[in-house]
């Protein structure tokens, strides 16, 4: 009948309906091909330092290696073994919903900063949020910070098991003002995080490049691998590897 309310249970419906996700990469295709199209480069792409491989996935066939080395040089400042990320577009007020699987066969040597978004100029390119693996007194952590590689402040800090898979979801509320921005984080199927803070500066698009980069002064060799990235216009759809 033409002008008759839907139900709730109709409502949510067809909100699940409208979901759509807007960049998928599992790796299924057996190479990088899902990442060619994301706009953004890879630096140090090469198969010597990022392989997709079968010998250790968690969804489906295949997933990708990340290995970096102490010659794997971006500038004077960084080492990097990485892809190219999707762009998003973000204006105040907007959210973006993102989640993947990652996975370190060994505890990490040094820092590895494994994803970030960063925004495009002008005027600079402006690194606004990172996440981290790194070695400490009571083992490896997980951790998220605000700022340039988190030089803004450490948000959430956890305990982060070697040897198993992990799954990360995030949904950042993008605002250049302290109390109206917001990240939420989930950990395992946990919400670990859900904190009102500056999530963007000045700039419209937001890129992200997933992988390993770090200080030049890390002499180590580390491994990161990742699965089954999804990027979506709805929380529902980044949450739902978790619970399967």
């Amino acid at each position: 009948m033409f002008g008759r309310t839907l139900p709730p249970l109709a409502l949510i419906l067809a909100s699940t309906l409208d979901a759509k996700v807007l960049f998928r990469a599992g790796f299924e295709t057996g190479d990088l091909s899902e990442w060619t199209n994301t706009g953004t480069r890879g630096q140090n792409a090469t198969a010597r330092n990022v392989q997709v491989t079968t010998d250790n996935a968690k969804v489906g066939k295949y997933a990708v290696k990340v290995t970096i080395h102490p010659d794997d040089v971006f500038n004077e400042r960084q080492l990097r073994a990485q892809m190219g990320g999707p762009r998003v577009t973000v204006e105040e007020g907007s959210d973006t919903y993102m989640s993947f699987y990652l996975y370190m066969p060994e505890a990490p040597k040094d820092r590895d900063n494994f994803f970030y978004w960063e925004g495009n100029p002008p005027p600079r390119y402006n690194n606004v949020m990172t996440w981290w693996v790194e070695p400490s007194p009571e083992g490896t952590r997980i951790r998220y910070g605000t700022g340039n590689l988190g030089r803004n402040g450490t948000e959430w800090d956890g305990a982060f098991e070697v040897g198993k898979w992990h799954h990360l979801a995030m949904h950042i509320h993008w605002s250049e003002d302290p109390a109206k921005g917001n990240t939420r984080l989930w950990f395992d199927g946990k919400l670990v995080l859900d904190k009102t803070l500056k999530t963007k500066g000045a700039e419209a698009v937001y890129f992200c490049q997933p992988g390993i980069h770090r200080s030049p002064h890390a002499p180590s060799v580390d491994t990161i691998y990742f699965d089954e990235f999804i990027l979506a216009d709805t929380l529902d759809e980044v949450l739902l590897p978790a619970k399967r």
